[in-house]
């Protein structure tokens, strides 16, 4: 690993990503290719959603619950805006230009309801939404250049608020399209692509910032210079200009000065620290940047934000200088709240970066566990680490237990590195010192913004989070092994029991369950526990193990005299005389009693006593069967153990200190902690996996997509049931781009029965009934191609990929037989049996099928087959039914591409008589009009084109 390098000494800032937001969208859903994110705000309370179905998903930060669903069937949405004085208010704009406040009602626990609809841009794109919290006004501007408001009707204003409606009033036309507005103390800042303005929404007088034009999207924001929301002075007015200029201006509107970034930013940027990758800094000198802010924001302490769709840039605008700017890719738009970024990508995906100081950030990786990126950014920052006020945050005792969490073999430089860094570490000044001395040597401490000394263990130190999003979790190891238990949750039985029995007062609150609430996705983004080591855990569970077989024996039969369970008991309640290392239950009753069969229980303890150099050749043996994947792609025959079992059977040979175990936690912690494992070795990864399908069930194994290749398709259908297999595989082919679904599905057939087999389980789940699909005599229904298929897509890729004759006659067959219409018209088509595919379509009775390629007749022969069956199906009986495809209307279809006349002769032909409906009759005749002005016109453009040749050779 090559050293890394030091970033100069005026940059203290960074941008973290420390939580992944994809659980969340995939939770959601909004992960898929048709439903995506197309718009985002943040509050202190909320993270709103918009959709491109319309929707507008309400998440609450504290917890990461979706509290609410807010539907609308007047476009998607594109434009969200949360009040910031009353988070009960949220203004929304969709796609066909309606302008909404919602009114959430939590207070009463009511349900939400529309409290102010605007029309005023119907047919125009709203660009900008923004509020005046004070009168509760939701300013809209569009892509005409109109500006308006709306008033939030609410019993909250008035008792009579409910019951008038307060007019929509049209505030100014601007020259162009706005692209941002901003409103603080009775003004409202326009800013559009040729000029700002600003409006004095109680005396209606307008001003223009400036003189120059631009052309362009520029932004322009209100910049408080207080924190106080009242007195102090006003706040001023930063406005975008062309070549990475921004105007400041007072709050009257008047140009103070123009500050200049371009040759500012030809620093280099400073990497994004994230999970997701190592940070790169690359020290060397950029060129000086001409951008446009395309819109600036107001973020955390007197800074100043923007971007482009490469990067982020934040100012310190009062002193002209450029706190820090970042590559990241590929970014639409950002909602901010204090230091917390909410991105949102051009792919629908999003991420949440937060700006914190240097030192902060090494305090947050350390209390996740991420020792790596800790040591990296120490590394990059040692003029941040050594001064003595960061050992509030970073005592020297944590970064030397950074220290030894690396492996010498891995990363020999970055060690090399840190022990500089540690070397220049300046202790704490003498008043700490002396603060310090009435704490306990085996605690540490940190110092909290109002000045009180926070205690907390050494062994898990822990710091408030800077942005008070995130629930802190600041206990000791010695109360998180009271919490881990390596069995299933519901054999916590006491534990819940106790719970139970405590009163609703007595509960701490985040115990209490919380009413009213529709959804709730258990998404807690909080700071990772630490893992812990086999060797606690084992422990751990003798302890518990001990207890249950002791209480169940004592249930079960009265215990002799001195008698009680052996030392060496295993959590299948079998003593060291040995036993059956079969799937017995806990208890040691037999499977078949009637009892619901348990899963076998994991072996921590040798079910004999084991001479000690026996056990040290036996564990190295265990771990090199484990790393060879000697049971990888078997199935559970006699005699062959799977990864799962193994474990189980085999877990006390296991080396503590080789194999982790993950925490203990909901399925979201336990996929990250997964992630933080890598590299995997497949036999360790496939018994994670394995569990976490016991525990979870399909929503653990829709998220083993991001394990392929480690884990594979076959592996997984080893272990998952078949509905659950079906889901992994529809996600993991989802998860590709569009372009490479269909080889990358390729690439994991393995052979044509495969493939066989796959189709007809997507047949067969999440599918239309046969009696919805087919007669009783086995003919498509009329419109049952219509039918909603849960793996539609997945089933298409598997129809499209190459194939020989026989497997395409059997798939079609496969179809057919289940009234899956839309494969089975490509197949036929494939197949060139298109006089079945012309039956089908007629019994489907849809002509939007003729609109395919593929399907449309080729020939007039093809055409005279297609008008007799379409004529055999009318003279079917079908009450209450008006058919589609009839001789008629594919007569009308056949003249626009032969014309009228030789459509006629073709259905003379089929021996149909030729009456046709005014309508038709109509069409027809405007055919032969249309026909005979095309051949007039060619004829014209022909003698026009013949004179010219002769005036040439003459």
């Amino acid at each position: 690993m090559p050293p890394v390098p030091v970033v100069p000494e005026g940059q203290s800032h960074v941008l973290a990503e420390f939580d992944c937001l994809d659980p969340l969208l995939s939770a959601l859903r909004l992960d898929s290719g048709r439903l995506k994110c197309t718009c985002l705000a943040v509050s202190k309370k909320w993270l709103g959603l918009g959709t491109s179905a319309g929707g507008l998903h309400l998440i609450q930060r504290e917890g990461w619950k979706q509290r609410l669903i807010l539907t609308h069937k007047e476009g998607s949405i594109i434009q969200v805006a949360c009040c910031p004085s009353d988070e009960d208010f949220i203004a929304v704009a969709t796609s066909q230009g309606l302008v909404a406040v919602w009114e959430l009602q939590l207070e009463r626990r009511g349900r939400p309801e529309r409290v102010s609809v605007s029309w005023e841009h119907r047919g125009q794109r709203v660009t900008a939404l923004c509020w005046d919290s004070g009168s509760l006004r939701v300013f809209a501007g569009d892509q005409g250049g109109k500006v308006s408001f709306l008033r939030a009707g609410s019993t909250k204003l008035s008792k009579a608020a409910t019951f008038v409606i307060f007019p929509v009033q049209t505030v100014t036309t601007v020259d162009s399209r706005v692209v941002q507005l901003g409103y603080q103390e009775g003004r409202l800042l326009v800013s559009s692509l040729s000029r700002c303005y600003l409006c004095d929404t109680e005396r209606e007088k307008f001003w223009r910032i400036g003189n120059k034009e631009r052309d362009g999207e520029y932004g322009a924001c209100f910049f408080p210079q207080s924190r106080s929301p009242a007195g102090g002075p006003p706040p001023l007015l930063y406005c975008a200009r062309p070549g990475s200029r921004i105007w400041e201006s007072s709050f009257s509107g008047e140009v103070l000065s123009t500050h200049q970034f371009k040759q500012l930013l030809a620093c280099p940027p400073l990497p994004l620290i994230s999970y997701r990758s190592e940070p790169q800094y690359v020290p060397a000198q950029r060129s000086s940047q001409s951008i446009a802010f395309s819109k600036l924001l107001y973020l955390g302490d007197q800074h100043l934000l923007t971007w482009t769709d490469s990067a982020i840039y934040i100012f310190r605008p009062q002193s002209g200088q450029v706190l820090l700017w970042s590559e990241i890719k590929d970014v639409v738009d950002i909602a901010v709240h204090r230091s917390e970024l909410f991105c949102l990508h051009g792919n629908g995906q999003m991420s949440h970066l937060s700006l914190v100081s240097a030192e902060r950030c090494v305090e947050r990786l350390l209390r996740r566990d991420s020792w790596v990126l800790a040591a990296s950014v120490c590394c990059m920052f040692p003029h941040a680490l050594v001064p003595s006020r960061t050992r509030k945050l970073v005592p020297i005792d944590r970064v030397e237990h950074l220290k030894t969490q690396l492996s010498p073999a891995s990363h020999p430089e970055l060690i090399r590195q840190l022990d500089e860094v540690i070397s220049r570490l300046e202790p704490l000044d003498s008043a700490s010192s002396s603060r310090r001395s009435s704490i306990s040597s085996h605690e540490s401490f940190n110092v909290l913004d109002c000045g009180i000394y926070r205690v907390i263990s050494r062994r898990g130190s822990q710091s408030e989070e800077e942005t008070g999003s995130f629930i802190n979790q600041s206990a000791s190891e010695e109360d998180r092994l009271k919490e881990f238990a390596f069995g299933p949750e519901e054999d916590q039985g006491e534990q819940g029991k106790h719970l139970a029995e405590r009163p609703e007062a007595e509960r701490p609150e985040a115990e209490r369950p919380e009413a009213g609430l529709p959804f709730h996705l258990n998404l807690p983004f909080g700071p990772n526990q630490p893992r812990i080591a086999l060797q606690a855990v084992k422990d751990r569970c003798v302890c518990v193990c001990v207890c249950v077989c002791r209480q169940e024996r004592c249930q079960s039969s009265p215990v002799p005299a001195g008698g009680g369970p052996a030392g060496g008991e295993t959590a299948g309640g079998e003593t060291a005389g040995g036993g059956p290392a079969g799937g017995e239950t806990v208890g040691g009753g037999p499977a078949g009693g009637g009892e619901p069969v348990r899963p076998e229980p994991v072996r921590v303890q040798p079910p004999t006593a084991l001479p000690s150099d026996l056990l040290g050749d036996l564990t190295p043996l265990a771990t090199l069967y484990l790393e060879m994947s000697c049971f990888r792609g078997q199935g559970e025959e006699p005699g062959v153990l799977s990864a799962a079992g193994f474990l189980r059977r085999y877990f006390f040979l296991l080396d503590a200190e080789k194999y982790p175990t993950l925490v203990k936690g909901d399925l979201l912690k336990s996929l990250r902690g997964l992630r933080e494992l890598q590299p995997w070795s497949a036999p360790e990864l496939l018994a994670h996996t394995h569990r976490l399908y016991e525990r979870h069930g399909e929503a653990a194994v829709r998220s083993f997509s991001q394990f392929h290749p480690a884990v594979t398709p076959a592996d997984v259908a080893l272990m998952a049931q078949p509905p659950h297999f079906l889901a992994y595989l529809d996600n993991l082919v989802q998860s590709h781009a569009e372009e490479l679904r269909l080889s990358f599905l390729g690439s994991l057939l393995q052979s044509e029965s495969l493939r066989q087999d796959w189709l007809e389980l997507g047949l067969s789940h999440d599918a239309p009934q046969p009696s919805d699909t087919l007669t009783a005599d086995g003919q498509p229904r009329w419109h049952s191609h219509f039918f909603s298929w849960g793996y539609g897509r997945l089933l298409s890729l598997l129809i499209q990929l190459p194939a020989d004759l026989s497997s395409k006659e059997t798939m079609a067959e496969t179809c057919r037989s289940r009234g899956y219409w839309t494969g089975f018209l490509y197949l036929c088509c494939e197949l060139q049996r298109r006089t079945e595919a012309f039956s089908t379509i007629c019994r489907l009775d849809d002509m939007s099928l003729l609109e395919d390629p593929q399907v449309v007749p080729q020939t007039v022969q093809e055409w005279k087959v297609l008008i007799q069956l379409s004529q055999q199906c009318s003279t079917e009986p079908e009450p209450g039914r008006r058919r589609q495809v009839t001789p008629e209307n594919l007569t009308l279809r056949l003249a626009q591409s032969v014309g009228p006349d030789r459509a006629l002769e073709v259905l003379e032909e089929c021996g149909l008589p030729l009456a046709l409906s005014p309508h038709s009759a109509l069409v027809c005749e405007l055919l032969r009009v249309a026909e005979k002005r095309q051949r007039a016109t060619i004829q014209t453009m022909l003698e026009r084109c013949d004179r010219f040749l002769w005036s040439q050779h003459a």
